[in-house]
């Protein structure tokens, strides 16, 4: 994936200030969010209704004109409807690792533990005993700002058009911070356990096996419940695990009617061997066509399937910080308004902990880089 946190530079580059008086609970802010994304207005007062509606028009039509102040609640109205589904979309961090959300003012901070002296043994009641002891370790992390935006058409709004190409645009840039955020996770997280040192768990096999997935989940069962994760393109291939049994040197396809109505109702197992397996969601970037022009690229590797213990202390940690900012600007070869969104991610695994997340990359393809 290339340049996916890279934005053009644009003159008159106007930050979101002077737009405190908008808040995520403003009506204003409730009425747009729901206009963008087609939801009935029933629950709401009529006379609200036309008095947000009427103020973004104003708005709108004030920024056309270059009123700044204008613009820049605009962006807060934007981003209080974007953030809370992006936020939503993001959490699925919190079934790959630890995902904490940390103030702007603050440093991420990794923390490891190291245990030591845990050495049980038979002995003399009067013997001297080796007692078990263990520390932690913070340190900090640096951030990613992942970046996206949209041309906003603001005579669009200005004429009240609120499922157009602002509902588009505001839908896509949901799509793609989401799916940028989880591909540079995923980045951090391969590089971290391909390059361990010591004792890890990692394999590269053309395709995903039964026998390298048994293989791994004998070992990463030992440190707790384990769950799977993946791509659709990797987590399916469980779905030809499950109607075959091993008897001695045979293989015997067998039916199970809980399994196969499963298989069909989602298309993937929910669970193998006791452990739960999830998809990871990987959209379809529309920027970018494939080599063979014939489809669009996905934002995220298709050959990576995790083994990640669920435990108090996870290996993979994930922070944002702060919260969603806005900054518009104006492209002066094509006259239109740009609107940028930025979120700061960082994300690691902790050091000396690497050997707690087993890894199967199918070479079939391409692998993350940063």
């Amino acid at each position: 994936m290339d340049n996916i946190f890279e934005l053009n530079t644009v003159n008159n580059v106007k930050d979101e200030v002077g737009a405190s008086k908008v808040k995520s609970t403003s009506p204003v802010v409730e009425v747009f969010s729901a206009l963008v994304q087609g939801k009935s207005l029933s629950s709401f007062d009529g006379k609200v209704v036309d008095k947000s509606v009427e103020h973004i028009k104003d708005l709108a039509g004030r920024a056309i004109d270059g009123d700044h102040q204008a613009v820049s609640e605009l962006n807060a109205i934007q981003r209080f409807a974007i953030e809370p589904k992006l936020i939503e979309a993001i959490k699925i961090f919190n079934f790959m690792g630890t995902y904490k959300s940390v103030p702007y003012d603050t440093v991420p901070m990794m923390k490891t533990y190291k245990y030591e002296s845990i050495d049980s043994r038979f002995q003399a009641s009067s013997g001297d005993v080796p007692f078990a002891t263990h520390s932690f370790r913070e340190y900090p992390i640096g951030t990613q700002t992942i970046s996206s935006g949209y041309a906003v058409d603001y005579r669009e709004l200005q004429s009240g058009n609120f499922d157009g190409t602002i509902a588009e645009g505001i839908s896509q840039v949901q799509i793609d911070m989401q799916n940028k955020a989880v591909y540079y996770v995923i980045a951090k997280l391969y590089d971290a356990l391909k390059n361990a040192k010591g004792v890890k768990h990692f394999a590269e096999n053309s395709g995903v096996t039964q026998t390298a997935v048994d293989e791994m989940l004998k070992q990463m069962r030992r440190y707790g419940r384990v769950n799977i994760c993946g791509d659709y393109s990797v987590v399916s291939q469980f779905n030809d695990f499950a109607g075959y049994k091993t008897f001695g040197a045979n293989t015997i396809p067998f039916g199970a009617d809980a399994v196969a109505e499963e298989i069909r109702k989602t298309g993937l197992l929910s669970f193998y061997n006791g452990s739960h397996i999830v998809e990871l969601p990987n959209a379809l970037d529309f920027t970018r066509m494939n080599a063979d022009k014939t489809s669009y690229e996905l934002y995220m590797p298709q050959g990576l399937l995790f083994f990640i213990p669920q435990g108090k202390v996870a290996p993979l940690q994930i922070f944002r910080r702060g919260g969603m900012t806005t900054m518009t600007g104006d492209d002066i070869v094509t006259r239109q308004h740009l609107t940028r969104f930025d979120m700061e991610i960082g994300a690691g695994v902790a050091e000396g902990m690497e050997d707690q997340i087993g890894l199967l990359s199918d070479t079939n393809f391409e692998v993350p880089s940063l």
